[in-house]
């Protein structure tokens, strides 16, 4: 339960998580700022969707494998997309 996990959303799950090792007790959804970049930065800038160049607070940080279909918040599943690609997506 330290600071560095301020993005987990459920501390109810922790110990449930340390016995079983299930992350989705932990409800770790949110990237890091720090992870965000490094993707932005791997990206170009250029949003995976539709492929067009925008500035890093133009984009928002979205899981490749939906969270709600078991993906993991880890920067491997993280791609940056505009705004407005990221808002009008599904997790199919």
């Amino acid at each position: 339960m330290a600071d560095e996990y301020d993005e987990i959303t459920s501390k109810k799950g922790i110990y449930e998580y340390v016995l079983g090792g299930n992350e989705k007790c932990l409800s770790i959804r949110a990237f890091k700022d720090k992870e965000k970049g490094k993707v932005y930065e791997r990206q170009k800038g250029i949003c995976s969707k539709c492929k067009k160049h925008f500035e890093i607070n133009e984009m928002e940080a979205d899981h490749i494998t939906p969270w709600s279909k078991g993906g993991h918040t880890t920067i491997e599943n993280c791609q940056m997309l505009c705004k407005n690609c990221n808002r009008t997506k599904s997790d199919i």
